[in-house]
């Protein structure tokens, strides 16, 4: 997230954003009632410290939509910053990372636990009986997901985003965002972490700047963003070859998921000005095929991430300033269902 807000500051752009902070201006009873069998979550970031991150709530049956839901169903707000969401068994985790905290609740968005942490929490991934975040911080956090506390960390690289359980392991990116204006300069690794011993045991080479990690039956597949100058964006596959992590370079992609046998999303090609050219790809995982465009309606303006949430390939939309959309397709690249969101819209998940 932080290097988006970096591009903002660079053209020159300002935003200011009414903060949820006063419950009394918000409605005294919840509305959008109890779940439907499919429901859609929202996970809206906001603006940069201006503490007004949301959560809509889209009944998939009815088309009704519910902004800032988690509010209706608390009577408070997220807060700073929302990063990712997941929904793993019956719960919700939703990651805060301008408030370092972890919501968990149930999944029509009643708070069960908060969690504070240490560090700024990121991106999850879950196996079993058991939660995986990134901090910012450089550690992985495990959360058990009966007591819902955190029972155990690893360290793994600077400044960590998506993470993926792929074969008894985690597969974490190691940005090194912070560090992307000094003569450290971005991070280059993908940790490899033990799920068993929760220990890591591997550090893998790529582009610099990874940040999406994406699992499927073959390997994992890694977006590294590069340095937004003379090193571009770069997808790459780690297959195992024996003991031996294989590192191949792909068909680019920026924002990507997986889902049936192919990787969805589009490759943002940045000018000296900051102007995006946007290309939507499709990538086969086995026959290497590419389509582009995938979307077969419907293109989005300004395409801001991607996610898979059950069947459905998610866009999200976003210019920053105003309320943004969530597009669901299926895998044809027609649109289904079109979501009116918060501000910057992150994560999509399905609830049955």
């Amino acid at each position: 997230m932080e290097s988006i807000f970096r591009k903002l500051l660079l053209v020159g752009l300002t935003v200011s954003f009414a903060a949820c902070t006063n419950e009394n201006d918000m409605p005294e009873t919840p509305s959008g009632g109890e779940p439907s069998d499919s429901v859609c979550y929202v996970l809206n970031a906001g603006d940069w410290k201006s503490n007004n991150s949301s959560l809509t709530r889209y009944d998939l049956a009815t088309g009704k939509s519910v902004q800032n839901y988690f509010e209706l169903q608390n009577g408070r707000c997220l807060g700073n910053t929302a990063n990712d969401m997941l929904v793993h068994g019956a719960k919700m985790y939703i990651a805060v990372s301008g408030e370092s905290t972890i919501e968990i609740t149930t999944l029509d968005a009643k708070s069960l636990k908060q969690i504070e942490c240490a560090g700024q929490p990121r991106y999850f991934a879950a196996s079993g009986d058991k939660v995986y975040v990134t901090y910012y911080d450089g550690r992985v956090a495990r959360i058990d997901t009966t007591s819902l506390e955190v029972d155990a960390m690893v360290a793994v690289g600077r400044n960590p985003e998506q993470l993926a359980v792929h074969n008894g392991n985690l597969y974490v990116a190691n940005s090194g965002g912070l560090d992307y204006n000094t003569a450290v300069g971005y991070d280059n690794t993908v940790s490899v972490v033990d799920l068993a011993t929760f220990t890591e045991t591997e550090k893998i080479e790529v582009v610099c700047n990874p940040a999406v990690v994406v699992p499927c039956n073959i390997g994992v597949f890694v977006a590294s963003y590069g340095n937004y100058y003379d090193i571009p964006s770069t997808l790459q596959l780690i297959s195992p070859d024996g003991n031996v992590a294989v590192v191949e370079e792909c068909s680019n992609m920026t924002e990507l998921c997986y889902n049936a046998g192919r990787l969805y999303g589009f490759f943002s090609l940045y000018d000296e000005n900051w102007n995006a050219t946007i290309t939507y790809l499709s990538y086969g995982v086995r026959d290497k095929t590419v389509d582009s465009p995938w979307i077969k309606e419907a293109v989005l303006p300004v395409p801001y991430k991607v996610c898979a949430a059950d069947d459905y390939i998610c866009v999200t939309s976003s210019d920053y300033m105003n309320d943004g959309d969530t597009y669901l397709y299926d895998t044809d690249g027609m649109l289904v269902h079109t979501i009116p969101s918060g501000l910057n819209p992150v994560k999509a998940v399905v609830v049955k």
